[in-house]
Parts: C-alpha cells; sequence; structure tokens
C-alpha cells in the first residue's frame, strides 16, 4: 500500500507503457479517497514494472483534485442507482463540476498526444452530449469532448481524446483509423466496451 497526497493508493506493476488510475468501491466500507464518509471507493493506480513508488506519488498528487472530484461523481451515480436503479439526468450542477474536470484535463491530454500522433487540432469544446463521446471537424480541426467523460475512468477520456485526434488523420472508421488506435492506445477497446450505454440522458 502507497500514501500520497492523503489517499492510500493500491498500486499493480504490470507489462504496460502507460500508468491509469481509477476508483473502485471499497468492499469493507472504508474511504480511501479523503472525501466525505459517505464516499467508500479506493484509489487504484496500474503502471509499469519500472516505475518506482515516488514516480507513482507524483502521479497521484498531480491528479488529487480530480481524483476527489470523480469520486464526488460515483458518490451521486450510486446513490442514483441506489433510489431509481439506473442513473438519473444529470443536474446543472453536476455538468458545470465536469465541464472543469474536462477542461481542466484535456488540453494536458491534447499536449501529450497530438505531437505523437502528429496533428494540430483546433478550437476544443466541451458540451453535454446525448448520443456520443466526442466528435471532430477534420475541416477545421475542432474537437469537442462530452463533459461526462468526468464521470468515467480517466483512461476513457484520454481514449476519446486520442480517438478524436486520430480522426485528424483518418476521417472514417476505417482500417486505417483502427490500425492508428492499435498502434497508439493499444487497450482502446477496454476503454470503449467501458463507455457503451454509459452517456446519461
Amino acid at each position: 500500500m502507497l500514501c500520497a497526497a492523503g489517499f492510500d493508493i493500491e498500486v499493480t506493476r504490470k507489462q504496460q507503457k502507460h500508468m491509469y488510475v481509477r476508483l473502485k468501491p471499497c468492499a469493507g466500507g472504508a474511504d480511501a479517497t479523503g472525501g466525505s464518509p459517505d464516499a467508500r471507493f479506493r484509489v487504484c493506480v496500474s503502471a509499469p514494472l519500472r516505475y518506482s513508488d515516488a514516480r507513482i506519488a507524483r502521479f497521484i498528487e498531480e491528479r488529487a483534485s480530480w481524483i476527489r472530484e470523480h469520486a464526488a461523481k460515483m458518490q451521486v451515480r450510486e446513490r442514483n442507482r441506489e433510489i431509481n436503479g439506473t442513473s438519473a439526468s444529470p443536474t446543472q450542477e453536476e455538468l458545470a463540476q465536469w465541464r472543469a474536470v474536462v477542461a481542466a484535463f484535456v488540453p494536458l491530454l491534447i499536449e501529450k498526444w497530438a505531437p505523437i500522433i502528429g496533428v494540430s487540432p483546433g478550437k476544443l469544446a466541451y458540451r453535454n452530449m446525448v448520443s456520443r463521446w466526442g466528435s471532430c471537424n477534420v475541416k477545421t480541426g475542432r474537437i469537442c469532448i462530452n463533459v461526462q467523460l468526468a464521470a468515467q475512468p480517466p483512461e476513457c477520456l484520454e481514449y476519446v481524446v486520442v480517438h478524436e485526434l486520430c480522426h485528424l488523420r483518418e476521417a472514417n472508421h476505417g482500417p486505417r483509423f483502427h490500425a492508428l488506435l492499435d498502434a497508439y492506445l493499444p487497450r482502446w477497446r477496454d476503454a470503449e466496451r467501458k463507455l457503451r450505454g454509459a452517456i446519461r440522458r
């Protein structure tokens, strides 16, 4: 167990290139998120084998605000399920919080991935969309990201950003487009599966 930014972190090292953080329900009810007593989630990190505890701790410290925001959203979602048996439509407060989270992280992901993919995106926009997670105008380079991604695992937001950036090289969802995703995010299908049916309308 690793401690960082006030969180107790469960670390799993694997044969992978990137590091991911996710929140999972605590089976025993203990709160590892540093949030309210009702937030019952544990912080789990999947990291490459060569990454040290110090590097993982820095990774968590940089994302501490996002983790707390995400824990709050998960708490709301769990309560909605308990009350309705399904996810309720997002409130204006939720949408505002999600937009702030997405607006903080998407530029960082663009800065990371655009040079790797070899593209120069245009304007960024953040909206609540009920039928898609992102969109890309290949003529203007404008990329729009669904703010509801703030309530999903962080690797899902990264996947959608990479997906839309790849459209600046390949407009259609053909074999060449999927080859780009395979090259840059070999586990992109895992993120795609997590997003299926997750949009709240």
